[in-house]
């Protein structure tokens, strides 16, 4: 008993020395946010779609950033909602394109205070849109809600990419006693952003609910009440009633509804993006 006892002991101690030796640390300082903001980029230029136009590396102030591929109507880098530190005050950021990542696609001078922000590429001549994001997001009651939260930002324009097209509503659909209505979730001007407005989730009777509704359907609307048109295919001469099919929403998280693109004078020549951001 004396010997195993004896046993248990130098293997105690031997744990212990083990665990002190192998202890792993990380080397990080806590971000100062009175001299550094946090800021995720967003390429929303108002051209028709090609991978030709895919960002392929980012810097700020001539410093490497990211060089993961970014698609127009993504983010940067083109994963998650993620954020990059950078200098309050005054900075310089550059978009490159290509293979080699040597093609400038943009590059723009603008000045940042402290807090978190998304920022919006709308124009190749312009600094980005600024657009402060909040530091804690509403998320509502985990079992008495079935509220998302979306905001709303329009960079939309005419067919020329330059013209601003105007003050636009995001409507989602639902049905009413049998009847298909479009609910109101949020309007906004060119280059504004709306607040983060609640949205009811439809359970559609489902007794066990994942907490999302799927195969949801959204819809613009400009300031006279006109729903947005397009062209439906390569072969329509006439416009059809845009709808955007296919999105998902979950209870207690926020999003950013972002409307990027131009009207076209046919199929070949538009290209309507509304894309979104999960945030939490």
């Amino acid at each position: 008993m004396k010997k195993l006892l004896s046993i248990i002991s130098v293997l105690s101690l031997f744990l212990l020395y083990s665990c002190e030796k192998n202890v792993i640390t990380y080397n990080a300082t806590d971000l100062d946010q009175d001299q550094f903001a946090q800021i995720r980029l967003v390429y929303d230029l108002p051209i028709v779609t090609s991978t030709t136009h895919n960002i392929t590396m980012l810097k700020y102030n001539d410093q490497l950033y990211s060089q993961v591929g970014t698609a127009l109507g993504s983010i940067l880098p083109n994963s998650m909602a993620k954020y990059h530190r950078i200098p309050v005050g005054s900075n310089k950021v550059d978009a490159y394109k290509g293979a080699a990542k040597d093609v400038l696609a943009y590059t723009s001078n603008f000045t940042i205070e402290k807090g978190k922000w998304s920022a919006f590429i709308y124009q190749e001549n312009q600094p980005p849109l600024l657009v402060q994001d909040p530091e804690e997001y509403v998320t509502g009651h985990p079992w008495a809600d079935t509220v998302a939260y979306v905001r709303f930002v329009n960079l939309f324009h005419k067919a020329d990419g330059v013209t601003p097209y105007g003050r636009l509503t995001l409507k989602v659909e639902r049905i009413v006693n049998g009847v298909t209505q479009w609910v109101d979730v949020a309007t906004c001007d060119y280059k504004e952003a709306s607040t983060y407005n609640p949205i009811k989730l439809n359970r559609k009777g489902i007794a066990i609910w994942s907490g999302t509704e799927s195969s949801m359907i959204f819809a613009l609307f400009d300031a006279n009440g006109n729903q947005l048109q397009y062209f439906a295919s390569t072969s329509a001469s006439t416009k059809a009633a845009h709808r955007v099919t296919g999105y998902s929403l979950t209870k207690g998280v926020n999003y950013i509804f972002h409307l990027n693109g131009k009207e076209g004078t046919n199929y070949a020549t538009q290209s309507i993006r509304v894309s979104t951001i999960s945030i939490n």
